[in-house]
């Protein structure tokens, strides 16, 4: 069992780490240098055209457009202001449908760890942008599920394409 110290020092420091990230900046670097600065290999980011909330409600008709389910949303903006931090709209969305699932159990059920799929819709100074980690990045380090994972870097492309500049 956590003690409630321990906990606090861990959202302080998750508050801190959130607030040192600024995906517009991210965003900006990425573009002038060719790559993600920073950022872990295989992550994606992608600006949107449209403010915070009609990108949420775009993203998850994309994702129901796709024939996947919005299994979970966490409102990181919520979290971090139960720990004092303000911040801008940032959503976690997970997805998936269980036809992928049955997929990974019969190829190499390890892999279950990594489902749902995730994408973050996040608020910066300079629009509100998106980020995921590549399916292909994330199922390459599963025995046969290459190829599910380049089949579905297309599906989050089509969703990100949906709200996309």
């Amino acid at each position: 069992m956590c003690c409630p110290r321990s906990s606090s020092v861990l959202a302080a420091a998750l508050a801190l780490a959130l607030s040192a990230f600024s995906p517009a900046r991210a965003f900006a670097q990425q573009e002038k240098m060719g790559g993600m600065a920073g950022m872990p290999e295989g992550r994606a980011m992608g600006m949107s055209k449209y403010g915070f909330s009609e990108t949420v409600s775009r993203v998850k008709q994309a994702i129901t457009d796709q024939d996947l389910m919005v299994v979970f949303t966490a409102d990181h903006q919520a979290m971090l202001s139960m720990v004092g931090k303000q911040s801008k709209g940032m959503l976690a969305i997970e997805f998936f449908h269980p036809r992928y699932g049955k997929t990974i159990f019969e190829t190499n059920h390890a892999a279950g760890l990594e489902i749902p799929l995730r994408l973050v819709v996040m608020e910066g100074d300079m629009g509100t942008m998106l980020s995921y980690e590549k399916p292909s990045y994330t199922f390459a380090r599963y025995k046969g599920l290459e190829g599910l994972g380049q089949a579905l870097d297309g599906v989050l492309q089509t969703i990100v394409a949906s709200v996309a500049k």
